[in-house]
């Protein structure tokens, strides 16, 4: 038999929901909401909850750990992000950003006109 002595956390998301949500409404009146049936119900509370199943990120959790790491070990250089994966959004603008400047490098965009039309043709540069 194995003994797990792991540190486990489960969260329970409709609850955080619902006191996060208390403690960002905390200072408002919104008691003319909540009889209009406005405000957040279990209902509301369970969509928000799902939502954030598909859609939660660990960044801010990933950066307190690792730096809890770095404080234990007494390190105070901060790498945190250094070797995280890349959107593949930003990848595509980088790659994008590349061919362009390879092109610019390497082209010249010439217009050609015709009576009835426009065109921008690249035309290779000489050396």
């Amino acid at each position: 038999m194995e003994i797990d002595d792991d540190v486990k956390i489960t969260i329970n998301l409709n609850k955080l929901v619902e006191a996060r949500a208390k403690l960002q409404t905390q200072y408002g009146d919104y008691s003319s909401k909540i009889c209009k049936g406005e405000y957040l119900d279990g209902n509301d509370i369970d969509r928000i909850a799902s939502k954030l199943r598909d859609t939660l990120t660990w960044e801010s959790l990933f950066q307190m750990v690792d730096e809890s790491i770095l404080e234990y070990l007494n390190i105070n250089e901060t790498h945190y992000g250094e070797t995280t994966i890349e959107t593949v959004e930003l990848t595509m603008e980088k790659e994008k950003k590349a061919r362009e400047k390879e092109f610019k490098k390497n082209f010249d965009m010439v217009k050609l006109e015709s009576s009835s039309w426009t065109i921008d043709v690249p035309i290779r540069k000489r050396d």
